[in-house]
């Protein structure tokens, strides 16, 4: 029995310690870092928010390659510009005439999602995906997509 009260004598003297008038700054310190550190994070993700947000409206986009499977389907494309906005649409442009759409980014999963409506003609319709990406920078983005079919690859090039 002696080893069942020293074990009961150290949880309670460890406790004590914590919550003792001394110590609980203990607790205030390991409580302001979780939060600081929660706060970072978020402000983090915010900053890699906006950055991809302003690389995306500033400036127009073109399809500088679009696989299906392994048939190259980019000439499908030609003329079409993107126009990315703040508020989440899009438009896509040819010969000055547009078709809105819509877009998000979820920067957690890497991922970009396009959204054309019915309206909208068969190349348009084919970015109605949610897009994983797979290198990017300023100026270009590469993503891909896995269908009934097959996957997809997507690559925009800023203009």
């Amino acid at each position: 029995m002696p080893l069942k009260s020293t074990r009961e004598f150290t949880v309670f003297s460890t406790l004590r310690s914590l919550l003792w008038p001394g110590r609980r700054w203990h607790l205030i310190a390991l409580s302001s870092l979780l939060l600081l550190n929660f706060s970072c994070k978020k402000a983090i993700e915010e900053k890699q928010r906006n950055i991809i947000i302003d690389a995306m409206t500033n400036g127009r986009w073109y399809v500088q390659q679009y696989k299906t499977n392994t048939v190259d389907i980019t000439g499908d494309f030609f003329g079409y510009e993107f126009q990315f906005y703040e508020d989440g649409r899009v438009d896509g442009i040819k010969n000055s005439s547009s078709t809105p759409g819509s877009w998000s980014t979820d920067i957690s999963n890497y991922t970009i999602t396009a959204s054309f409506g019915t309206t909208a003609n068969d190349t348009l319709q084919r970015l109605n995906y949610t897009w994983k990406i797979t290198d990017s920078y300023l100026d270009y983005v590469e993503a891909k997509t896995t269908t009934a079919t097959g996957e997809n690859i997507l690559h925009l090039r800023k203009k």
